[in-house]
């Protein structure tokens, strides 16, 4: 099939997700003089799949989401990301497993979103609503749905993406932002493997009771991440924003709870779980909290708290679009430094196709939106510079920060997932205090200079 000649060249991007999403806006508002710009997805609509979990976007998200987005996406960011009540502090705090404070992450206090992009420092940011945020960065997207690309063929002078349907779509570059088993990366890096941290998680989102939240919040300070660390390698988040999402006698407010544990655990006792039924999934993560956590306040907050899990699809009228039941999942990541560079060529990859990275840090959205940031800016020297060239650099600078990120994120996970005895829990609790004692110096530092 000959290759379409256009004078002014095209980008095709692979995956409607935040990434994907916030490239297509950075072309058309960054590069639009120099490049045409197609964009796909797999799904039939916007609809099709649920979209995710509360997530926490911090200042160098925040920062490459403005810089990537048009005026009218960002005046409808307080859809996604609402401006902090003033009982919600949009930091963590980390407690040991029977809620005593280990951490308090200090954080700017700050009026609305549109307060954290200026600042000159990274120690501010604020938990958002992804579902939401995809929502707004739909506007004004022409996506051509039901498009799942199965791979490509190299040209000359360009890329043909394949996709399932037998059809095919010619580009000057392929962006695949086509998620942690894209097809892209499999054929372009089929070496670059995906890494098993040997952890399960069960993550869920609920809408909980007003008398829950308000206890929750006195637990954690009022801090909107909420994590717990067990003594068996076990885990618990939970994000939560203290804005009402029912107005009825006794509000209701949404959040995001993961508890994770060591998967050996389940093969160790030869656990049959259907993760196709929510309540087995349910009843097991509670059966295994009991098993992990003394009894105590926390661990009956908890398991009280996985009481209000929707066990079946809950209709319209429940508070988040798409319903997606609780199953239990094995955290994994790739790290793109795990294997030599590879070509650079005009397949390129951006998020977790190329980075995936486990939820524990809350890093991943943050690195797609970086990777769709530094790539419009390696774009912009197009003409002066060969294309090939601007995607080097790209790879070059995408593989080195993210690479530090799925590595940060690993570390901290597999730390987590140890054991500790009496001994480590006196230096668990040694550790937090030296660390608490400096994040609020040099927090105070940057903050001081930076205004």
């Amino acid at each position: 099939m000959e290759a379409p000649t256009n004078n002014i060249p095209t980008i095709l991007i692979v995956g409607a997700g935040i990434g994907g999403l916030s490239f297509y806006h950075s072309v058309r508002k960054n590069l639009n003089q120099k490049f045409n710009v197609k964009i796909f997805d797999r799904e039939t609509s916007p609809q099709d799949r649920w979209q995710g979990y509360n997530i926490q976007m911090n200042k160098r998200g925040i920062t490459s989401l403005f810089y990537c987005t048009p005026a009218e996406v960002q005046a409808r960011f307080p859809e996604a990301m609402p401006n902090p009540t003033p009982k919600e502090h949009h930091s963590i705090v980390i407690v040991d497993h029977v809620g005593r404070h280990l951490l308090y992450f200090p954080q700017k206090k700050f009026k609305s979103v549109y307060e954290i992009e200026p600042l000159k420092h990274d120690f501010a940011g604020m938990l958002i609503y992804r579902d939401r945020l995809r929502d707004v960065l739909l506007e004004g997207v022409d996506i051509q749905w039901g498009k799942k690309c199965v791979g490509y063929e190299e040209s000359d002078n360009g890329v043909w993406a394949l996709f399932a349907d037998g059809t095919r779509e010619f580009g000057d570059l392929l962006i695949g932002a086509d998620g942690i088993n894209s097809p892209i990366r499999k054929q372009k890096v089929p070496n670059l493997e995906i890494f098993d941290l040997g952890i399960t998680s069960i993550d869920v989102n609920i809408a909980i009771p007003k008398n829950l939240a308000d206890r929750l919040m006195s637990v954690y300070a009022n801090a909107v991440l909420q994590k717990s660390l067990g003594r068996n390698g076990d885990s618990s988040l939970l994000m939560m924003r203290y804005i009402p999402i029912d107005q009825s006698d006794e509000p209701s407010y949404r959040v995001t709870f993961g508890y994770s544990y060591p998967t050996n655990l389940d093969i160790k006792d030869n656990i049959l779980i259907d993760d196709n039924d929510p309540e087995s999934v349910i009843k097991h993560a509670i059966s295994r909290i009991k098993q992990l956590r003394p009894p105590c306040e926390l661990t009956d907050l908890i398991i009280e708290l996985l009481s209000f899990v929707p066990l079946s699809y809950p209709g319209e009228k429940y508070p988040f679009r798409t319903y997606h039941p609780p199953r239990r999942r094995q955290l994994r990541d790739i790290n793109p430094s795990s294997v030599p560079p590879w070509k650079n060529d005009r397949i390129v990859l951006l998020g977790d196709a190329a980075h995936a990275m486990n939820p524990l840090l809350g890093l991943g959205l943050n690195n797609a939106i970086q990777d769709a940031d530094l790539l419009t800016k390696e774009l912009l020297n197009y003409e002066n510079e060969d294309l090939i060239e601007c995607i080097q650099r790209y790879n070059e600078k995408m593989r080195v920060r993210s690479s530090k990120e799925v590595m940060k994120s690993r570390n901290s996970a597999l730390r987590q997932r140890r054991p500790v005895g009496n001994l480590g829990l006196v230096v668990r609790y040694s550790f937090f205090r030296v660390v608490n004692a400096i994040f609020y110096v040099i927090v105070f530092i940057k903050s001081r200079i930076s205004f």
